[in-house]
């Protein structure tokens, strides 16, 4: 595998993380591979680690926190189109509706991303420069970390997209959740949505990035969000599968009338959004207590 697992803050577009999300920057890489089989498990890992804690739901006087997204197409933030509700989306910016005005979400997700190349380009080292403690790092890769062919260059050095779910992939997300306690900040790994063929039970794509996820919170202590489990069980029950853009209310509709294969208009990404404040709840993280009931 191409260079070493991590060098934080070398060359690329490093988002600012100082301001609120990427209206879309980067490319979607999110191409082949992935039929990692239903592997599942628990939607969320014992005992995630927090501060906020103790805090329960409807408690007055709370401090104001923010929640850091790190994450690919999947979950960054577009450009909507108010007449167009079909426009492409991405869970990350759907997120803060579920919430009071005290938590302050900040979508750094970038298009083509994978857990890798995020930390490489100095787009987590920019986040770990600001977040607090007793903030959140809410983390989803694995869309693009599973594509076998595609490549990005960096200072003239050419690296494989993929990372493998049992080894690389893991090594790469521990920097996330060691940088996020290091600051005494919350980590929380978000298992990758699946692809379409996930409709009327299909085969659950990624489900072997979602297990590498799950194992990692297992073994550290950290809350994992299932959002692919969650996800999956959703298409699932919404049969029988759209055969034309017009009728899609989930995944993406492209220009010439077939359906997106991994990214997702405005309401297949507000449903994910609640799903992800459902895991949150799940995990009983302090940031419940924000939630809008």
């Amino acid at each position: 595998m191409a260079g070493t697992p991590g060098a934080a803050g070398t060359s690329g577009s490093a988002n600012t993380a100082g301001t609120s999300s990427n209206a879309g920057s980067g490319g979607s890489i999110a191409g082949s591979g992935g039929n990692g089989g239903g592997t599942g498990g628990a939607s969320n890992s014992a005992g995630a680690s927090g501060s906020a804690g103790a805090l329960t739901a409807g408690a007055g006087n709370l401090p104001t926190v923010s929640v850091y997204i790190a994450g690919d197409s999947t979950v960054s933030e577009y450009k909507l189109d108010p007449q167009n509700a079909k426009s492409q989306a991405g869970w990350g910016q759907m997120l803060s509706p579920n919430y009071d005005t005290k938590v302050k979400v900040l979508d750094k997700a970038v298009g083509g991303r994978t857990a890798r190349r995020f930390i490489q380009e100095g787009t987590l080292a920019a986040i770990l420069q600001v977040i607090k403690p007793g903030d959140y790092l809410l983390v989803q890769f694995g869309t693009n970390d599973s594509n076998t062919t595609a490549k990005y260059t960096l200072d003239n050095v050419e690296y494989p997209y993929f990372a493998a779910a049992e080894t690389d992939f893991k090594t790469y997300l521990q920097q996330y959740i060691d940088g996020a306690k290091d600051k005494k900040a919350i980590p929380v790994l978000v298992t990758p949505p699946p692809r379409n063929s996930a409709y009327c039970k299909g085969p659950r794509s990624l489900g072997n990035y979602g297990q590498a996820m799950i194992d990692l919170g297992k073994a550290g202590n950290v809350a994992v969000v299932d959002l692919g489990l969650k996800t999956h069980a959703h298409l699932t029950a919404i049969c029988p599968k759209p055969t034309t853009g017009a009728q899609e209310t989930f995944f993406k509709p492209n220009a010439d009338g077939s359906i997106d294969g991994t990214h997702f208009q405005e309401n297949g990404a507000r449903v994910m959004a609640g799903f992800v404040a459902d895991g949150i709840d799940e995990a009983k993280l302090g940031l419940s207590a924000y939630r809008k009931r």
